[in-house]
């Protein structure tokens, strides 16, 4: 396809469906997400048992379990310039392909290396689908974007909830490592032929606002890109991601060594971490109605709190499983509020490349994050090195999180009087 075909194509926008038959698409699109979230989940779970075979240490296989993160942050960048080009359920078609093609390579790894090629090549494909996604149900519910975010994350939510489960039942049943990732990426194939009766009609609505409102305006909005606002959200996405994602590769590990849970058990604690975001769209509702900069920072105090709590006072199964589900909750609403609030600090032009970007600052850097905090926790032991990086690393984006300024946003959230405000 030529750039100027597909430009073409992206510019016309189909006549857009009815809400009803907008809801079953959205249903659809979810499903494949939900398959797309449970895939990435599987790793962490058979960690062990794979460090065991091919003999990697614990800070090896902590970046393994995370550097699919580089292929989501390298993917989300390069989808943000791609849907320049190309249509949005392209793009997701296209990502679902890629991401189970490669899950099932993971299973026939030769090495380290290859196997990490393989998971970044994961990474890239997700990020093909969740960029396109989250733009296309954006584009569908102007009125409401970060509530139509909250829903896309229930998907999020589902498919970690019961990814974890999946994986440790498979794996305990057959004692095969190598079967969750066959089952995963089959199942991701099949989703991409559900994608293909996708009606562009849901996927391809113009990101501008047309539709007449006060609320969705960007008449004050900078010209550029990069502005105070996208530069401190981007830098607290980056610094975010690092303990929350790092949790998420070296959870189980830390559950089963350290506090002497069975598999299940820190399963079944990982789950309720990833369920989290299935609560999403109370972010959105919360989101669309009140101060976003002001909420953001409550969500990283609240991640700060209990990811200490998690390495540092709780010792039982029902213990692990509520803090878990409050740090999980957290990182969810803090990250829906700030892709929200990116999208809300640009030109509706520039939605599709801010994305991209904002996917790719939550992504890149955490795909070392389980590498950091395993040799943290190789230097200083579970209990300094997970502070260190769940909680005083947390300090740091509360801090930038001041400076964002609520006037040069759309939505409700908006301020629209004079001087300077530390939480508004």
């Amino acid at each position: 396809m030529t750039v100027a075909t597909a430009a073409s194509e992206t510019n016309s926008t189909p006549a857009k469906v009815n809400a009803a038959a907008g809801a079953a698409f959205f249903a659809m699109c979810a499903a494949t997400y939900v398959v797309n979230a449970a895939d990435r989940m599987i790793f962490p779970v058979v960690l062990r048992p794979l460090n065991a075979e091919y003999g990697f240490s614990l800070a090896q296989g902590g970046f393994l379990a995370t550097v699919y993160l580089m292929g989501l942050g390298i993917g989300g960048i390069l989808t943000g310039y791609l849907l320049d080009r190309i249509t949005r359920k392209s793009s997701m078609v296209m990502g679902i392909i890629v991401y189970s093609l490669f899950t099932l390579a993971t299973a026939a790894a030769f090495s380290f290396f290859d196997m990490a090629f393989y998971r970044v090549m994961t990474g890239v494909g997700e990020a093909m689908q969740n960029v396109a996604l989250v733009i296309a149900v954006c584009a569908f519910y102007p009125g409401a974007r970060t509530f139509a975010i909250g829903l896309i994350q229930c998907a999020l939510g589902f498919g970690q909830f019961i990814g974890p489960r999946l994986g440790a039942m498979l794996l305990t049943s057959t004692g095969d490592w190598r079967l969750p990732f066959y089952a995963f990426g089959i199942a991701g194939l099949f989703g991409a032929l559900v994608m293909l009766t996708v009606s562009k009609g849901f996927t391809e609505q113009k990101t501008a606002a047309d539709v007449p409102s006060t609320l969705t305006s960007d008449a004050h909005l900078p010209d550029a890109l990069w502005n105070r606002n996208i530069v401190a959200l981007l830098i607290v996405a980056v610094i975010r991601s690092f303990p929350f994602f790092a949790l998420l590769g070296l959870y189980t590990s830390f559950l089963t060594t350290e506090r002497g849970f069975t598999l299940t058990q820190a399963a079944g604690a990982l789950s309720l971490f990833g369920v989290a975001p299935f609560f999403s769209p109370f972010a959105g509702v919360i989101a669309d109605r009140m101060n976003q900069k002001t909420f953001q920072i409550v969500c990283l105090t609240a991640m700060a709190v209990a990811g200490f709590l998690i390495f540092n006072v709780a010792d039982t199964p029902l213990e692990h499983g509520i803090l878990a589900f409050i740090e999980g909750l957290a990182g969810a609403f803090a990250y829906v509020n700030g892709y929200s609030l990116a999208q809300r600090s640009v030109k509706n032009a520039l939605i599709g490349r801010v994305s991209g970007y904002y996917y790719a600052a939550v992504t890149f850097p955490a795909a070392v994050s389980g590498y950091v905090m395993a040799r943290l926790v190789e230097v200083f032991g579970w209990e300094t090195g997970s502070t260190l990086m769940m909680t005083v690393l947390l300090i740091v984006p509360i801090a930038i999180s001041l400076v964002i300024d609520t006037r040069l946003i759309t939505g409700r959230g908006r301020r629209l009087s004079k001087g300077a405000r530390l939480l508004a």
